[in-house]
């Protein structure tokens, strides 16, 4: 019968100049070596070795062993690395816009490929996450904001479009593009944070030197958009935000002239404990959203 030391002694000769290399890898006598691999010969029943080759090589059988090996030693290596360390955390920290309609189904991926790992999402009352990732209390931040930090690695996601929405009983025609002075008579409704940080407001508002006619906070998207379809105001989210909505036609939506597109990043600094995993995860989020967010597309460029 085949037993481990069997696979990585074929796998250290394989790899190897000679025997005597392959032992120095095994950490174990060229003799002990010589024993082995006689010993798996006999239980084989077939040289697996040319030995009067320098570096030595494998016969067919040898190859098919070798093969073997290649499968089950990564498995077996990948199976005492997480019996052997702490169970492994995913915390994740938002800014601002709820995500529902894209990171839940990769997190129910993710979770479904890395079952031990603990996942968590992170809260700051002023709805910023860039302060819990750089305190280490979040391991992955999702952010469209680009703040360039020697510590910080940023992996673009997507680009998506921010939407105008207003009750469907709103003045605004139907498929009318929306410029900053049609804000001017209106009241604005977005997340209770500083207006410099509301995309409408700096892509919008502020290069016409522009202010709505009043503002008003909800804390949550949920409250924001039952305020819009009660006529309380009119709010910018993204198009994947609000799609379920227009869908029952409770809000309807414009667009913004210009077009206003954001960009979407995963964010974790470049000490992380488990750079794969995080890698892992912001694959599943861009393979996910590119395939079924609408208002959605790659980004040109990266940072």
């Amino acid at each position: 019968m085949l037993e481990l030391k069997h696979l990585r002694c074929i796998q250290a000769i394989a790899t190897s100049s000679s025997l005597k290399s392959a032992a120095e890898k095994l950490f174990i006598t060229d003799s002990a070596l010589s024993h082995q691999l006689k010993d798996l010969e006999q239980r084989i029943g077939e040289s697996l070795v040319i030995r009067k080759q320098q570096p030595p090589r494998l016969t067919a059988s040898g190859q098919t062993l070798l093969q073997l090996a290649q499968q089950v030693l990564p498995l077996i290596k990948h199976t005492e690395q997480q019996l052997n360390s702490p169970q492994q955390r995913l915390n994740l920290a938002l800014d601002c816009h709820a995500c529902f309609q894209w990171l839940v189904p990769s997190l129910r991926q993710f979770q479904q490929q890395w079952p031990s790992v603990n996942s968590h999402f992170c809260h700051d009352r002023d709805y910023q996450g860039l302060p819990l990732l750089l305190a280490g209390e979040a391991d992955l931040l999702l952010s469209s904001e680009f703040i360039p930090q020697a510590q910080l690695c940023y992996q673009a996601l997507f680009e998506y479009e921010m939407v105008l929405i207003a009750s469907p009983q709103h003045p605004f025609s139907p498929n009318q593009p929306i410029r900053a002075a049609d804000l001017q008579q209106h009241t604005l409704i977005s997340y209770p944070v500083a207006k410099q940080r509301l995309d409408v407001y700096n892509y919008l508002l502020k290069p016409q030197a522009l202010e709505p006619a009043q503002w008003k906070y909800a804390d949550n998207p949920a409250t924001l958009v039952q305020m819009v379809a009660a006529n309380m105001g009119v709010a910018a989210m993204p198009y994947w935000a609000v799609e379920n909505y227009l869908q029952q036609q409770l809000i309807q939506q414009h667009s913004f002239e210009p077009a206003i597109w954001r960009p979407m990043y995963a964010v974790y600094r470049n000490d992380a404990d488990n750079p794969q995993l995080l890698e892992r995860f912001v694959q599943l989020i861009k393979q996910y959203a590119l395939s079924h967010l609408a208002g959605c597309r790659k980004l040109p460029t990266e940072p």
